[in-house]
C-alpha cells in the first residue's frame, strides 16, 4: 500500500490599501509522488475546444442570448474518488504529535493527478441527471431543452 504525502498551501489576500482581507487555506496532495498504475490509471479529462467558445459567442451575440460565467469554488472536492479505488494520505507535517496516522480520501483534492478526470465525471453525469446531454462533436458542449453549457 502505497501513502502520500500532503500538505497545507496558505495565502494571505489583501486590499488594495495592504490591510488583510482573507486567509486561506488549501489541503493539497504531492500528486508528483503517484505512480502510474499504483495510484492511478487514467488522467485525461475533456477539454473545451476554442471554436466552441468562439461559435458560442457569436451565436449569443447575434441571436441576443444571455450568457454568464460560473465558478465552482473548491471544484475537485465536489468529486467523488471512484469505487474501488483507495488513496491513502499521511497527515500534513502540522499534525507531528501521531505520525503513523493515515488519511483515506473519498473525495478528489488538490495535487492528485487524476483530479480533474474526476471532476470532469462528476460535472458530466450531474448534466446528464439535469437533462442535458453532450454534443457529439465536443465533449464539453451540453445541450438541453432551453439551456447550453459550456464547460
Amino acid at each position: 500500500m502505497h501513502f502520500l504525502p500532503s500538505t497545507w498551501a496558505f495565502c494571505l489576500k489583501r486590499f488594495p490599501n495592504g490591510l488583510v482581507k482573507l486567509f486561506t487555506a488549501c489541503f493539497c496532495i504531492h500528486g508528483n509522488r503517484q505512480v502510474e498504475g499504483v495510484d492511478f490509471f487514467e488522467t485525461w479529462a475533456a477539454v473545451v475546444q476554442w471554436i466552441t467558445i468562439r461559435s458560442m459567442m457569436v451565436l449569443a451575440t447575434h441571436m441576443n442570448l444571455m450568457s454568464a460565467p460560473a465558478d465552482i469554488t473548491a471544484a475537485f472536492v465536489h468529486a467523488p474518488i471512484g469505487p474501488g479505488k483507495h488513496i491513502y494520505v499521511c497527515q500534513p507535517a502540522v499534525f507531528q504529535h501521531d505520525s503513523d496516522l493515515v488519511v483515506k480520501l473519498k473525495k478528489s483534492v488538490y495535487g492528485l493527478r487524476q483530479s480533474p478526470r474526476n471532476f470532469s465525471n462528476y460535472l458530466s453525469d450531474y448534466l446528464g441527471a439535469q437533462g442535458l446531454r453532450p454534443s457529439k462533436p465536443d465533449p464539453c458542449l451540453f445541450v438541453g431543452k432551453s439551456v447550453v453549457v459550456v464547460v
